[in-house]
């Protein structure tokens, strides 16, 4: 049994102290919002499926509930096809859209508002092509767009943008009001309209 002196895990008037990751030689975690120790370890290797493709999902309009409600529904649809996996799931607001200058890749003048890229994966790729039929059916039901990379390349452009998020947030926090938080999925939609609330209220 280790003793830890609680002086190691939270100093007085700073709130939780999470800058050590090792605490009396006792690993500790904090990731994607939960705290916690590690007493126990067992690692599983999978392997890897043999295919993968990216989709990049663009939502235009201000209705960011019927951008979160296809992604629910596209999620439930990938959970119960047995023969493909959601390995990958990140999203832009317009914000970050702007900020990185991206182009949209639909046939409008306009930005989307909101941007999905997701990562599916499978051993043969008929079941891939199956499953994103489906998930173009359920995007243009909420008038969004569907978009597919599937050579390496291509799938390393469409994931480009995201990885130039890092980069801004490195030289501005000007509308950057927290690094990772955890909510439901289902839940984005109103997250993101009291952000945009708490922006718009007086300093």
């Amino acid at each position: 049994m280790v003793t830890i002196d609680t002086n190691h895990i939270r100093k007085s008037g700073l709130g939780k102290d999470v800058t050590n990751k090792f605490l009396d030689r006792l690993p500790g975690i904090q990731k994607e919002g939960c705290d916690g120790f590690i007493t126990s370890a067992e690692f599983i290797f999978h392997q890897p499926l043999k295919h993968i493709n990216t989709l990049c999902l663009e939502f235009f309009g201000h209705d960011l509930k019927a951008a979160v409600s296809t992604i629910v529904d596209i999620k439930n649809s990938v959970d119960i096809n047995t023969d493909v996996d959601l390995i990958g799931m990140e999203h832009l607001d317009a914000r970050y859209i702007k900020a990185v200058h991206y182009t949209t890749k639909a046939n409008k003048p306009q930005l989307p508002k909101m941007i999905w890229l997701i990562d599916i994966s499978a051993n043969n790729q008929p079941s891939l092509d199956t499953q994103i039929e489906k998930i173009k059916t359920i995007t243009l039901q909420c008038n969004g767009e569907c978009f597919v990379a599937k050579s390496s390349n291509k799938r390393k452009i469409f994931w480009k943008d995201r990885a130039n998020t890092a980069a801004i947030a490195d030289h501005t926090n000007a509308f950057k009001i927290n690094e990772d938080v955890v909510i439901p999925l289902d839940k984005l939609a109103d997250y993101n309209d009291g952000i945009e609330h708490i922006k718009l209220l007086p300093l």
